[in-house]
């Protein structure tokens, strides 16, 4: 069940009754998963000292230590256990008040096995979930002191962007970003001016391509009063605003050629004149451009001067897209949950695996961009505290491949590649007859077989009884 190399998880069945303890042991073991039996709470208490667990499966009522106080040393010992409690009909307000101590969840005798089985999954899926989101803000602090503000990630290509970013700060070169849009340039740009001699000064950005090309000029180099009409009084372009820090020249690609001739004259002598003016303006101003073009490409088109290009590619910096670092989604998605979340004072501390493993499978045409949106949605429209599948948008689970509920919103069952047909057929009858809340006609009709082939697909115990869901879906009992 589990690939080469990766260990099971560990479930402590803890019961003073050696059929029950046995029989536990079994149905556990068959679902692939680690066993350790004890036979008191005193045993148990040992099993933990000596390894990991995952899950304790404990009895209330034991001799000696009971279950309230294997709970109690659990917490304890192992903080990141969880437990189940098994407790009978008389004792279920103990259970109760056990779940309120840091209980998981508590299951009423006779166990049923399906009962069992999906409480413990379910314990399992939230340790697995904690431990995950834990490792992924251990990520998120280790990179957080290195000076890279919002720009984060430690997949190769991005962390080589951030030595080429940091090794070119300190110096006065121009840097030219290269990179798809929401792939972070101004980010990057900032990251330069933070890293700079000139991170006391101003940082002004301007994008080139939001501005009319008719107002671009003015807007960056500044005015004099009746240059034109409407201009009133004389005016300071985004060059003499950022005097002493560093002008941002987002989507530079887009400058018209009229402008780009005043802009070289800018880069070669750092002189500049204002529309309708005659005196030339000195300004200590660095410049960091950003494009989404191949600029080589305009340059043999003949829509970018030569002269600029090679002016503004000192330094150039490729931001990759978020396709090509899939490893920093996690990292990027948790970074961005504790943002909204903090934001919109809601309780959301994680993400479940399964949305994390749809996350890393879509192919992000907006980039981070676009994940930082899909995160603030989640954490906005969800109402528990895990990020779950169904709280990402639809677009993202349909492209992610499978995620997307079917047509008309009918359940989906997902079975990995490689498993056997038998266990395929028992997976199938399993979930129809928990849809179907126990309803075996129902299920039988849905699936196209004959009631009787339910009984006889199900597993067997190990004392040879058929199991079959009870009428709330979660399993019950059947002699033959």
């Amino acid at each position: 069940m589990y690939p080469p190399g990766v260990t099971a998880p560990l479930v402590l069945v803890v019961d003073d009754e050696s059929p029950n303890l046995e029989s536990l042991g079994k149905i556990f073991d068959r679902e692939g998963w680690r066993v350790a039996l004890a036979g008191s709470g005193a045993a148990a208490l040992e099993v933990l000292r000596r390894e990991p667990v995952a899950v304790v499966v404990t009895d209330l009522m034991m001799p000696g230590m009971g279950g309230e106080e294997v709970l109690r040393a659990v917490r304890a010992v192992s903080p990141g256990t969880e437990v189940v409690l098994m407790t009978a009909y008389g004792t279920v307000e103990t259970a109760v008040a056990a779940m309120k101590d840091g209980a998981y969840d508590f299951i009423t005798k006779p166990v049923k096995r399906h009962a069992i089985v999906k409480a413990v999954r379910q314990a399992l899926e939230k340790v697995s979930l904690v431990a995950e989101n834990r490792a992924l803000r251990a990520r998120l602090a280790a990179l957080e002191p290195t000076g890279a503000g919002e720009l984060l990630g430690d997949a190769p290509a991005f962390r080589a962007v951030l030595d080429t970013l940091r090794q070119a700060a300190p110096t006065s070169a121009t840097v030219l970003l290269v990179g798809e849009s929401g792939t972070g340039k101004e980010l990057a740009a900032r990251l330069v001016h933070d890293l700079s001699p000139r991170a006391a000064g101003p940082f002004v950005p301007i994008n080139c391509a939001a501005i009319p090309e008719g107002l671009l000029e003015s807007e960056l180099f500044g005015h004099e009063k009746g240059a034109f009409t409407g201009a009133v009084a004389r005016k300071e372009g985004r060059f003499e605003r950022a005097r002493g820090g560093t002008l941002f020249l987002d989507e530079v690609g887009e400058i018209p050629l009229a402008v780009q001739v005043k802009l070289l004259r800018f880069l070669q002598d750092g002189v500049l004149e204002r529309v309708g003016g005659t005196e030339p303006v000195s300004v200590d101003v660095r410049v960091v451009a950003a494009t989404n073009k191949d600029l080589a490409a305009e340059v043999k088109a003949g829509g970018f001067r030569e002269d600029l290009f090679y002016r503004l590619d000192v330094v150039s910096v490729r931001l990759p897209p978020l396709r090509e670092r899939r490893e920093d989604v996690p990292l990027l998605a948790i970074a961005f949950l504790r943002r909204f979340a903090e934001k919109n004072d809601k309780r959301v501390t994680g993400i479940s695996p399964a949305a994390l493993a749809v996350l890393e499978r879509y192919p992000w045409p907006g980039n981070v961009r676009e994940l930082q949106h899909a995160l603030e949605r989640a954490v906005i429209l969800t109402r528990a505290e895990t990020v779950d599948v169904a709280d990402l948008p639809e677009p993202v689970r349909a492209a992610a491949g499978g995620a997307a509920p079917p047509p008309g919103g009918a359940p989906a069952l997902v079975i990995p590649l490689g498993t056997p047909l038998e266990e395929i057929e028992r997976l199938a009858i399993r979930e129809t007859l928990r849809q179907t809340r126990g309803d075996k006609n129902l299920a039988a009709q849905l699936l196209g077989i004959a009631a009787r082939t339910i009984y006889r697909k199900l597993d067997r115990d190990e004392e040879g009884r058929l199991v079959e869901p009870d009428a709330a879906g979660t399993g019950g009992e059947r002699g033959e």
